[in-house]
Formats: structure tokens, sequence, C-alpha cells
């Protein structure tokens, strides 16, 4: 007899209003997010290099995640029929997938931290909130399963912090009374959580890689590799991030992976330079997969664990350092970001002091009455950031470059 991985409650909704495909698993879920309009304008938003036409968006960044977690799920599901376990739903896994960055404000994670930093003493702003937020409020009145597996994050997001320390990633505290029947049904994450999150970390972990050459170029990537990949300084930080894996152990595992990494992974990606396709990069996807540890928890398959060896954890680690040291760090980034925050700030303050209907942004009549009338700070910086996350990149540079030439002519 199958041990079953999903329940009633599984199904269950936060509306008792019924779905067309009511009697369908999961395929209503599916459905709905991908034809959200926050699922299309990811086509129009950074993912780690922006405006570049040649880099990543952050929707073909989601289109991977679901291509690898389809993997994962195909890997995954071999293995429990073996050991007589109902298998993991296909469509809960895809709209999963698809919904993980529907709540990213333009500019990535650069903006998701100008959004938090002015949102500090107002609930705070961070993506994967605002994914299940969008989820939450929805008319498509999402399951329970599908909402729970996409709440990577536990913790209530203060409403108020008088110093801002960087992001808090977790949930927004006003919506407690929404997620309590959640919080009450799962005491622990639900396995397509994992599944989408270590697509999502194989995903960008190496496309990153790819748009980071694309933007510096074959030479000067090399060039910055050598500087600031040593194995002395990727010691170094492995040692604050695995302090459960011992110093000897590490100087085993770094020489190797370092020259793992820079034949098969980054031999690979220059091999196919210039080209604008990941399939180099599936037989390295494919490995990471076939080395996953599953620990099934036999009474309760849906709480089972999925984990990565500690070789390839560390793996996934310095691939991710890479990007860390050779852009994120270095001034060239630290400009975009700086001028990037402004652009943000500018559009948040511009919508929150808005008066009138006359709008140098392109919205729809009822969001902008909606703006205007609303008379709490706090639910109308909570409207603004969602209005800022419906914008793409570029109507954000519009809107600045607008802004910029209406105050000359004034």
């Amino acid at each position: 007899m199958y041990k079953a991985m999903y329940h009633t409650f599984d199904h269950l909704r936060l509306s008792d209003k019924q779905t067309q495909e009511a009697n369908i698993a999961f395929l209503h879920d599916f459905n709905a997010v991908l034809e959200s309009p926050h699922l299309k304008k990811l086509a129009k938003k950074t993912q780690l290099i922006p405006n570049s036409e040649h880099c990543h968006n952050r929707l073909f960044h989601t289109i991977d995640v679901c291509h690898v977690s389809g993997l994962i799920v195909e890997h995954l599901n071999n293995y429990f029929q073996e050991n007589n376990i109902t298998p993991i739903n296909k469509d809960l896994v895809k709209a999963i997938s698809l919904a993980h960055d529907i709540g990213h404000p333009p500019f990535g994670h650069t903006g998701e931290r100008a959004l938090d930093e002015m949102m500090k003493k107002m609930g705070g702003f961070e993506s994967n909130a605002q994914s299940i937020k969008i989820l939450v409020t929805s008319s498509d009145n999402f399951k329970f399963r599908t909402i729970t597996a996409l709440m990577k994050y536990k913790t209530n997001i203060p409403l108020i912090r008088e110093e801002y320390n960087g992001l808090i990633k977790g949930y927004y505290g006003y919506m407690t009374d929404y997620l309590e029947p959640l919080f009450l049904t799962y005491q622990e994450n639900v396995i397509e959580q994992s599944i989408v999150d270590i697509a999502d970390t194989l995903s960008y972990s190496l496309s990153d890689l790819k748009d980071l050459i694309l933007f510096y170029g074959e030479n000067r990537f090399a060039q910055l590799l050598n500087k600031y990949i040593t194995e002395g300084a990727m010691l170094e930080e492995t040692i604050l991030f695995f302090p459960e894996v011992s110093r000897s152990e590490l100087l085993y595992f770094i020489p190797k992976i370092m020259e793992d990494i820079k034949n098969n992974i980054l031999g690979e990606i220059l091999q196919n330079y210039c080209k604008f396709t990941s399939d180099p990069l599936q037989s390295i996807i494919h490995d990471f997969i076939d080395s996953l540890v599953i620990k099934i928890n036999y009474a309760q398959p849906m709480y089972s664990k999925l984990n990565l060896p500690i070789e390839n954890e560390l793996k996934l680690f310095l691939l991710n350092q890479i990007t860390k040291k050779c852009f994120l760090e270095r001034s060239v980034n630290r400009e975009i970001d700086k001028k990037i925050t402004h652009n943000i700030q500018l559009t948040y303050d511009y919508l929150f002091n808005l008066i009138s209907e006359d709008s140098l942004l392109k919205l729809d009549k009822e969001i902008l009455q909606k703006l205007i009338n609303m008379s709490s700070h706090t639910e109308r910086a909570r409207f603004v950031c969602d209005v800022i996350c419906h914008l793409s990149d570029m109507e954000i540079v519009d809107f600045v470059s607008k802004s910029s030439k209406k105050i000359i002519v004034v």
C-alpha cells in the first residue's frame, strides 16, 4: 500500500469559492500563475546584470528554475515509487517554480534592498513575502499546499525597525491572520519548497557566471577570477559559512572543487561563449541532481528532507563566491547599485506624494484613484511597493528621465 504525499487539507483554499479545475489536483494553481501579469513582467526585470539584452532576465531564470525543478521531481519520483510513496505532483512544483520570483521589484535584489530600507518603519519589503502576498490576496484562490510550499521563511518581519541592518527574510507581519491557517496545518517545510529552492540555486549559480563573462568579456573575467578567487581567500570564506566542516576537510575539498569549476563548469561556459543557451550546462545540472540525498519521512512523506552532499554544497557556495567577488563587491556594481537605489527612491517618493491623476507613470486610472485616496501612510507605502513591483526596469528608467526633464523645464 502506497503512503500518501498529499492529503485533503493540502487542497483547502483560503476562500470557499470554487475554481474551474476544482477536481484536477493543482492544475488551477499552475494555470493561474502561468497567466499572471506578475509573471509576464519578469521578462523586463533584471536577474543580475541590468540593461542588457544578452544577459538573463528574471523570466528566463524563472523558466529555467521550472525546468530544473521538473528534472528533480522526475529523479525523486523514481525513488518514491521504489519506496511505495505516491509521487510529487508536477503541476504543483511547476506552479511554485513559476511563482517563486513574482514578488521581485525592478532591478533585482538592489531594488529589493532599496524598498526594504524605505519601508523599515512600515513593515519592511522582501521579495518572497511579496510573492506570498500576491498569491494570498489573489482572486485565483490558491491552495494551502501551493502557498506553504512557496513560503521560504517563517519569520515575522517587524512593523518597525529603528536601525536598518539589511533584509529580514520572512513574511509581512500584517498578513499573520491570513497565514495562520497554514501555520496551524503545516509544522515543517514541505518537500516541494526544497525542490524549488535547490533548482533556484542551481539555476542562478550557473547563469550568473555566464552573464559575468558576457558582461566583462573573457579576458577581463579571467583577470578578476585569478585575482580574487584564490584558494586562501576561498578557505577563509568557507570557514565562516561551514563551521561544521573541519579545516582539514576544507583544505582537501577546496583545491579539488576549484579545479573542477575551472576545468569543467567554466570550461563549458567559455566553449559556448556568447551563445544564449544553457544546454551545455545540462550535464552539470544532472550531476548535481543525481547526487541529491533524500531522507524519507515514512510517517509523513511531505516532510521528507532533500540535501546535497557536502562537496556539492561547497561547489555551489564557491560558484556564488565568484559572482560575489568578481562582480557584486566590485566598484562597477557599487556604482550601478547607487544609481538603481536612487531611481527606486525617486519613484517611491513620487508615487507616495502623488495628489492627482496626472502622472508621469502610465498607470491605470483605478490604481491612481486608489493611491490618491489612501489616508493611512502605512497602507499607502505598502501600495506604492505593490505598484513599483508591477513596473519594469525600463519604466523606472523612463520615469526618472521624464522627471528630471520636468524639473529642468520648471
